[in-house]
């Protein structure tokens, strides 16, 4: 976006063209009122001189001279010049002319007893003040104009900085964001006006939208994950019915799969959908054994030893099924990862411990975000990552740290 709004520029635009109308609008006014004004003073002038004019007649039974020296009276005895006769005609009784040496006149007619030939004329070229300051009052009004273009300009850009700039710092700040991945935070979204209203909409909506895409993303992996070891015993059970009968086993082992990956596929809908999850007071020792026994065969092959040091008082508020899948997420990783055969889960302080020894150099840090895998694994690196996501859908913590070859994943949660 350019540093200047396109915004900005048309309500600069607007307002100095407005103004301009309204000054130009103004001028034209005062100009029209100062040349009516000028003229209606002139023709007063005149009509005052005509009434002095016929009462001296009338009370001194003779014809007075004009009492101002740009007044000429024309008379039977004194011929009015042709042009001034021409521009007053026998039926009017008043007119203006100009002539083509720059003068103007104003004519009005006197009655005098007998006598209806009289004209008086008044060359007022000297008392056009509007006519003769028009250049000064052009640069007045210039003046006048460029001030007020330049008061109209700030008065924009105040105004602008007041209602448009919060528009324009919303769309600088939601192009800069376009491809964070985080939660965005809108400036004025806590406004309480429009603009607030419009800010904390677009900020929820557009991290609703990311939430939604990150969900999306986060099943397409999870789901490649935890089906994949479901899918390769469905294959392989599969491929060997082929050459021969399945046994009773072998069918209660594809059943307790397809059950497991139904689960499995229902937990991950309900995280991508942030589905509220039905909570129930868990006896956890009960659950891990629980979770034990379903690993129970592959435990028994690798000839694990797994040592539960927690009573069966201990109890937790949470949904079986993500707790479930979190224990199972977890022994899974020991089974494939542990360099000596022994799992040690441990409760203390409202955390639950899984400890393995380890012979793998570990990135902490990464250990916990999607693709990490360690050295020799054929797993795709989602496991301990879904284990966060599913400690952050029960509003647990997970922790994960390494010493002297002893990896220890720490589950931390509230009774």
């Amino acid at each position: 976006m350019r540093e200047t709004s396109n915004l900005q520029r048309k309500v600069f635009a607007i307002f100095g063209s407005f103004t301009l109308l309204l000054c130009l609008v103004f001028f034209a006014i005062c100009m029209m009122v100062a040349y009516v004004i000028e003229d209606h003073l002139l023709d007063n002038l005149l009509v005052g001189e005509v009434r002095y004019l016929e009462q001296q007649a009338k009370q001194a039974k003779t014809i007075p001279e004009p009492r101002l020296p740009y007044l000429t009276l024309y008379t039977e005895s004194k011929v009015i010049p042709t042009e001034l006769r021409t521009a007053l005609p026998s039926h009017a009784e008043k007119a203006e002319w100009f002539s083509d040496t720059e003068h103007h006149f104003h004519l009005r007619r006197v009655h005098f007893p007998g006598n209806d030939s009289a004209v008086l004329v008044a060359e007022v070229s000297e008392l056009l003040t509007v006519t003769r300051q028009s250049s000064q009052l052009l640069w007045l009004f210039a003046g006048a104009c460029i001030l007020t273009l330049l008061l109209a300009l700030y008065c924009a850009y105040r105004i602008s900085r007041k209602t448009i700039a919060p528009v324009v710092t919303l769309a600088k700040a939601v192009q800069q964001q376009r491809n964070c991945d985080s939660q965005i935070s809108l400036p004025y979204n806590n406004e309480q006006d429009e603009i607030g209203y419009l800010a904390s909409t677009l900020q929820d909506t557009l991290n609703q939208l990311k939430l939604t895409l990150r969900r999306e993303t986060e099943f397409t992996r999870d789901t490649s994950h935890e089906l994949r070891t479901g899918l390769t015993i469905l294959k392989s059970t599969l491929a060997l019915s082929q050459n021969r009968e399945m046994t009773k086993a072998e069918k209660n082992e594809l059943l307790e799969t397809v059950a497991g990956m139904e689960k499995t596929v229902k937990t991950l809908l309900a995280l991508a959908r942030s589905e509220s999850l039905q909570s129930e007071d868990i006896p956890l020792r009960a659950l891990l054994e629980e979770r034990l026994l379903v690993q129970h065969q592959v435990i028994v092959q690798k000839q694990f030893h797994v040592d539960l040091k927690l009573g069966h008082k201990v109890r937790v508020l949470a949904n079986r099924h993500l707790v479930s899948l979190l224990v199972d997420n977890l022994i899974s990783n020991a089974l494939q990862h542990a360099s000596n055969p022994k799992l040690i889960i441990t409760y203390k302080g409202n955390t639950l411990f899984f400890e393995n020894a380890t012979d793998n150099q570990l990135d902490l840090e990464t250990s916990l975000l999607p693709g990490q895998k360690r050295e020799g694994s054929d797993g795709i690196g989602q496991g301990l990552f879904l284990a966060k996501r599913i400690c952050e859908a029960l509003n647990w913590t997970i922790a994960v740290k390494c010493r002297k070859n002893i990896y220890q994943c720490a589950l931390s949660f509230t009774q």
